[in-house]
């Protein structure tokens, strides 16, 4: 798997920006694979990190090497993928911008079901928020710890604010989880399939159970899976469960494969 760390011109952002991108390598032999399409995985970091941090902390490089699959690992600050209120329009770029900057690079395909999103903590909250308001682009989405933002994060804190606004704007707005939900169930839309991992000693264990639970119930013709053992908030959980969401989008991997 080759390792390309790209500085991209967002006009979302209205700045230069920092993703890194694996790309499928055959390993073993030269082959000519012009004008194939593959499958592409955006991974999304959580609170306080950053794009290098899915290289730098989990086993996903090793667990991806021999398959035919693009990685994404886009940076998003602090801004819980959002278009924030007073700050940069990072929703836009993750969901909007950037697969059509890539696509213009790399052999990326345009198959929803081959379109793949999966992210840990806050990016867990990006996975679901970015898969729930774009049903329409992927074809399944992994939440790796985490949950529904709003009803945790302190309304009078410098971030929420940065964020929503304020509480009115994150209860009513898309940022709320449980709004995209409902407009899926009113519109009837096709959405993708989901998972929902988390640690039973992780502080966002119930948390991540409770929308899963809400998204079952509103909406019962998803496919939603979960799966619950013994972890914290941390990577040493997340990269017990990469086989696993690898394996839930579709690859072959063992399940004990943490490497």
């Amino acid at each position: 798997m080759i390792h390309a760390e790209l500085t991209i011109r967002s006009v979302a952002l209205e700045m230069d920006t920092k993703v890194n991108v694996l790309l499928p390598e055959d390993r073993h032999q030269t082959v000519d694979t012009r004008g194939r399409k593959y499958p592409v995985l955006y991974i999304l970091h959580g609170y306080k990190e950053d794009c290098s941090s899915w290289l730098n902390l989990s086993n996903i490089f090793l667990l991806c090497r021999d398959l035919d699959l693009i990685v994404v690992m886009p940076s998003a600050n602090n801004s819980s993928y959002t278009d924030m209120v007073y700050g940069q329009a990072y929703y836009t770029w993750i969901s909007e911008e950037l697969p059509v900057k890539l696509k213009n690079y790399f052999p990326i395909t345009d198959d929803p079901e081959k379109t793949f999103i999966m992210g840990e903590s806050m990016g867990g909250y990006g996975t679901l928020r970015i898969a729930l308001g774009n049903p329409e682009k992927y074809g399944k989405a992994v939440c790796l710890s985490g949950a529904n933002m709003v009803n945790r994060m302190d309304e009078k804190s410098n971030r929420f604010i940065g964020i929503y606004g304020n509480k009115e704007n994150a209860v009513n707005g898309d940022g709320n989880l449980e709004n995209l939900v409902q407009i899926i169930k009113r519109e009837n839309l096709k959405t993708p399939e989901f998972m929902f991992m988390c640690g039973t000693d992780d502080f966002v264990y119930e948390g991540c159970k409770q929308f899963a639970s809400y998204m079952k119930k509103e909406l019962p013709d998803t496919v939603i899976k979960e799966e619950y053992w013994p972890g914290l908030h941390n990577f040493f959980f997340w990269n017990q469960a990469n086989p696993k969401a690898l394996k839930f989008f579709g690859f072959d991997i063992e399940e004990n494969s943490v490497i």
